[in-house]
């Protein structure tokens, strides 16, 4: 009989008392619980502490002496004080389907060596209304992949398949992969953990829908963090392209440059846009786009605004 994998869940906090206890509601009603709960405050400065105390001994409370950007640095203090063989991470202000953690227990006992799990996830919108943003491109599951199918997927999604919230990891792959990038970006770091996670070691997903993540939360670093700046993640694909199998180097050619286009998509029209955001562009795979990053750069803010009007969906 296969042994049950022990799964601590972790919540980083900062300042999201409106949301924490529906957080920590969803893990305590999983129909298969985690082993444990750890949340950790970020020095929050509202009455999240207070709300997490209520749950009594049912969660282990956790504090830092200042806040970490992206929450990364208090992630890697749960992942460092875990008991548990695998870390299930639940943002403060998301939440879990009852079966989640069932779902995910389920894919680890069919593939035992994998270092992460993912599954798709519930967006609901600031007006109530929802979608589903899966993690696959159709099937139940995507079978175990090897870094340059993780990279084939992330391609063909447009997006990387791991979201936070609908994610599982095995803490010593965590470890081996080098854990969130604290003190080392206020955005983006996720993307890079899930990346190096499954260069580390084969990933698995799942097309069950096991998070929901709400678009009317407060405090959100999507809202605060700048995207005028090169995404972190594009820092970590240069440092491997030089070393990387041929098929390997042509996939991370192409997310290094997805990467670049999404940020200067975000950024258009918000403030004139930094060359820094596409620094390191591989410009004969995508010459067009370069040009068009190029333009942008040099247009005048009203220009951008006005193209971005007319143009809703952004002209890269």
């Amino acid at each position: 009989m296969a042994v049950r994998p022990t799964i601590t869940a972790v919540i980083p906090l900062y300042n999201k008392g409106p949301h924490i206890e529906r957080a920590i509601q969803t893990a305590l009603e999983q129909t298969n619980p985690p082993d444990e709960i750890i949340v950790v405050d970020d020095a929050s400065a509202d009455d999240g502490p207070a709300r997490v105390r209520r749950f009594g001994d049912s969660v282990r409370l956790l504090h830092r002496a200042e806040p970490g950007p992206g929450g990364y640095a208090a992630r890697n203090l749960a992942i460092e004080a875990a008991r548990c063989e695998w870390i299930a991470f639940l943002d403060a202000d998301d939440a879990w389907q009852p079966e989640y953690l069932r779902t995910i227990r389920g894919v680890i006992a069919e593939a035992p060596e994998v270092g992460a799990v993912f599954t798709s996830r519930m967006i609901i919108r600031s007006d109530g209304t929802s979608f589903v943003q899966t993690a696959l491109d159709d099937g139940e599951t995507t079978g175990v992949l090897d870094f340059a199918g993780f990279l084939r997927l992330w391609m063909s999604l447009r997006r990387s398949p791991m979201w936070t919230s609908a994610v599982a990891a095995r803490r010593e792959a965590l470890i081996e992969a080098g854990m969130f990038p604290a003190g080392r970006c206020s955005r983006g770091g996720d993307k890079d953990t899930w990346l190096r996670l499954a260069r580390a070691a084969p990933v698995i997903g799942s097309s069950f829908v096991g998070a929901t993540y709400y678009n009317d939360a407060v405090n959100q670093v999507t809202r605060r963090a700048s995207l005028n700046v090169r995404p972190y993640v594009c820092g970590t694909i240069a440092e491997w392209i030089s070393t990387a199998p041929p098929e390997e180097r042509a996939l991370l050619r192409r997310l290094y440059n997805r990467e670049a286009s999404l940020y200067a998509k975000w950024q258009f029209g918000k403030e004139r846009l930094s060359r820094d955001v596409y620094r390191g562009f591989y410009v004969m795979d995508n010459p067009v786009t370069y040009l068009a990053l190029t333009a942008a750069s040099a247009a005048p803010l009203p220009l951008q605004r006005a193209v971005r009007r007319l143009i809703p969906r952004h002209p890269f």
